[in-house]
């Protein structure tokens, strides 16, 4: 769950009114998700912002560095539902870092784990939107099992 501060809530704002010069019912059901949210007594941006991601790279806008630390902050927790564990640890320097699981990998508990997926944040936003796959992605790779994390994207809302 990703809540809601003003700086994400403003930068959000900025897409909506970028994207209506391009793409009207895009920018209207961004602003109609945002709104819909943030009038929730608990706000969970995780959905807008993986919307607001796909938006922007759909239509070549770039996001502000606070909408980018939000969407990869957000969208890397999305993944640790999607996949629960510490098999291997996802970083996306310099916002966000998350430990995920798949199936019977070997379980990291401390230390540097055994199996890491490093990349900047717009290949991250790219691979987590579907607007990039996995072949086409400069990743950073160690362990035998880190290429299993391919299998997580796209990331799906909540």
């Amino acid at each position: 769950m990703f809540s809601a501060d003003e700086k994400t809530i403003a930068e959000l704002q900025d897409l909506r009114e970028h994207l209506a010069a391009t793409d009207p019912d895009e920018a209207a059901a961004l602003g109609l998700a945002l709104d819909g949210e943030v009038a929730r007594r608990s706000p969970d941006l995780t959905g807008v912002l993986l919307r607001a991601a796909k938006s922007a790279g759909k239509h070549g806008l770039a996001l502000g560095r606070v909408l980018t630390a939000s969407c990869c902050r957000a969208l890397c927790a999305r993944l640790g539902e999607l996949h629960p564990g510490a098999a291997i640890e996802v970083r996306v320097p310099p916002w966000a870092a998350i430990q995920v699981g798949f199936g019977d990998g070997p379980r990291h508990t401390r230390g540097t784990p055994p199996n890491v997926v490093e990349m900047e944040p717009a290949t991250f936003l790219g691979l987590a939107t579907g607007q990039l796959c996995w072949g086409e992605a400069e990743v950073r790779i160690s362990g035998s099992q880190a290429e299993r994390v391919a299998a997580a994207f796209p990331v799906t809302a909540p």
